[in-house]
């Protein structure tokens, strides 16, 4: 994809599996300062505690050094180290790595018991 065709920023994402990415202007890793090779929007959801669906939209931020750890994005990661400006030979391999990557992250659950766990060292001054 060159730089003449690189996607802009839409406001709404209609479907469950309608993704927005963005590969152009992207910022740096919060956690790390790594700069970002992409960006995602997608529909997300969850439970609260009724039980009941909460609809929303997360952004994920691919990053080279803090994303590596998940699998899907390790191959989509490599795929940029071929083609950085991703050529038009590799879109269709592009599309599915990003859809592997994002099924990847909507399957992530939260580790309850360490959440709390960091919690109450926080609480107690040791985190």
């Amino acid at each position: 994809m060159t730089d003449g065709n690189r996607t802009t920023r839409t406001s709404v994402l209609t479907g469950h599996d309608e993704l927005f990415v963005k590969i152009a202007d992207v910022s740096d890793c919060l956690a790390c300062g790594t700069p970002g090779l992409l960006l995602v929007q997608y529909r997300h959801s969850w439970k609260n505690q009724s039980g009941d669906d909460v609809l929303g939209i997360r952004e994920t931020l691919l990053c080279p050094q803090c994303s590596r750890r998940n699998s899907a994005a390790a191959e989509l990661i490599a795929l940029f180290s071929v083609d950085e400006k991703m050529g038009p030979e590799n879109l269709d391999v592009f599309g599915g790595l990003v859809a592997a990557w994002v099924e990847s992250l909507r399957q992530e659950r939260v580790d309850e018991e360490l959440l709390a766990a960091e919690h109450d060292q926080w609480l107690r001054g040791a985190l």
